[in-house]
């Protein structure tokens, strides 16, 4: 009762009061109404810019499939491998680094717009921008696997619908719905093809957004962990049930993936220094001045980003960082010198070294059907089993062509007249 008089003597302090009831008490409280409709504001804005995120990742998905069908690749893993890489780099932007700029005062006096936001990862950061990155890693969990039950569902009540309206022969009774070739029934019951790499661009971005924040938000590798676990079963479910069979990927993607790891680490590093160095939530003394900070209530305005880094307790992540970067670019160099050493050698002995590696590499052509391979002229063989028609035996057997089109044994060219 005398925490309610201070809320009537004083309305700004409802938030404090209304917060330690429950939804029930709050509504029978006429001074706490306000505080239900800031909280369901607040709540419902922060659900709908993690829906915004997912729907404009899927749309970034769509986007450069179109664009890499456009730029015509020679080959399947160079198509994909590309498609992988900035899918990536977008979704990466827009779920990961978006909720991080916004608020940066550099960004708002380029673009001119100004606003009163949390610049630094202080309270009002966390309870803003880090919630909204929580919601977003809780949806990412189930999002990407919603398109695939969809197309699922929907193939198989098509395959259920056909197989209820055979007769007794196994024939359809409709008259619109005949196959006369077996690629043509095969591809009624194949499912759709996995994309391999979506699925590679949308673990890496789980897997960076996840490391990226978790120096101070240790729950995201949780999340991060069961999004891995529910995308191996889901795909396990899908690959044994729906999905066709994937072509021969060469490791291009692989690698691109591998390196794009690496860099990972610098990233983790060089949040986990800018976090813990700001002085909203981790408090720590300056090797210059050796004063402990005493501010609570954010960064000060005068705090600059070498003043934030030159804290005692971030030296370790310092070098830890300097160590790695140095030994990635000591390894890079000696390779390229390495490389270039094998280059000269190759033509000092007129060697062709790669040639036989590029050729298996761009033997990954993009995938066709067997009618499109006959009109391109890919399949230059004969098209039946038939020995009569294939022209060695024709030649051998002394038959004609037309005879061969009507005889399909050998025992018939019994009595034929070959000379």
């Amino acid at each position: 009762s005398y925490q309610l008089e201070l809320v009537n003597y004083d309305i700004r302090l409802a938030h404090c009061y209304c917060s330690t009831l429950g939804y029930a008490d709050q509504w029978n409280i006429h001074q706490c109404h306000d505080h239900i409709k800031d909280q369901s504001k607040a709540t419902a804005t922060s659900y709908s810019a993690g829906v915004i995120v997912v729907v404009m990742n899927t749309f970034f998905t769509l986007l450069m499939d179109r664009a890499g069908h456009f730029e015509r690749h020679q080959s399947l893993n160079q198509m994909e491998t590309s498609n992988m890489v900035r899918v990536f780099m977008l979704k990466f932007v827009n779920s990961g680094c978006l909720v991080l700029l916004y608020g940066q005062k550099w960004l708002q006096k380029l673009v001119g717009i100004y606003f009163e936001e949390a610049s630094d990862f202080n309270v009002d950061w966390y309870s803003t921008g880090g919630s909204s990155l929580i919601i977003f890693m809780f949806l990412n969990v189930f999002a990407p696997h919603v398109g695939s039950f969809v197309a699922y569902y929907r193939h198989r009540a098509k395959i259920r619908k056909l197989e209820s309206s055979l007769t007794k022969d196994k024939e359809t009774d409709n008259s619109n719905k005949i196959w006369f070739t077996q690629e043509e029934l095969n591809q009624v019951y194949r499912g759709r093809p996995f994309k391999l790499n979506y699925r590679y661009s949308q673990i890496l971005v789980t897997l960076y957004i996840s490391w990226m924040y978790s120096i101070s938000m240790p729950i995201m590798p949780i999340i991060g962990a069961v999004s891995f676990y529910t995308s191996y079963w889901v795909d396990k479910f899908l690959f044994c049930n729906f999905y066709c069979t994937p072509p021969m990927y060469s490791d291009e993607m692989g690698r691109t993936c591998t390196s794009l790891v690496g860099l990972l680490v610098v990233v983790h590093l060089g949040m986990s220094m800018w976090m813990m160095g700001s002085e909203g939530i981790f408090k720590g003394e300056h090797v210059s001045t050796a004063e402990y900070s005493q501010e609570f209530e954010g960064v000060p305005q005068d705090t600059t980003l070498m003043e934030q880094l030159s804290k005692r307790h971030l030296f370790p992540i310092q070098a830890v960082l300097v160590v790695y970067v140095a030994g990635v670019l000591i390894s890079q160099l000696s390779a390229t010198f390495l490389r270039k050493i094998c280059g000269f050698l190759k033509c000092l002995t007129c060697s062709t070294g790669g040639k036989v590696k590029n050729l298996k590499r761009n033997m990954n052509m993009v995938p066709t059907d067997y009618t499109s391979a006959c009109e391109r002229e890919i399949i230059k063989g004969i098209s039946s089993y038939n020995i009569l028609q294939n022209p060695k035996y024709q030649e051998a057997f002394a038959i004609t062509p037309e005879f061969a089109a009507t005889h399909c044994r050998v025992s018939s060219i019994r009595g034929y007249n070959t000379k």
